[in-house]
């Protein structure tokens, strides 16, 4: 499996829901979203560095 590229999916999934209105369902995505993220440490938090400036 590619993390990296389930993560991406289930972000675009995110916003689409969010455009559309869909929030409730947008909510478990984004729980989803957080699983994949901690398992195998992919998503926004892995892969920017943090600015300490």
């Amino acid at each position: 499996m590619n993390a990296a590229r389930t993560y991406e999916l289930l972000q675009e999934a995110c916003r689409a829901l969010e455009q559309a209105g869909d929030h409730a369902i947008a909510a478990y995505v984004g729980v989803s979203m957080a699983m994949v993220e901690e398992k195998y440490l992919v998503g926004h938090d892995h892969l920017d560095p943090i600015d300490q400036d």
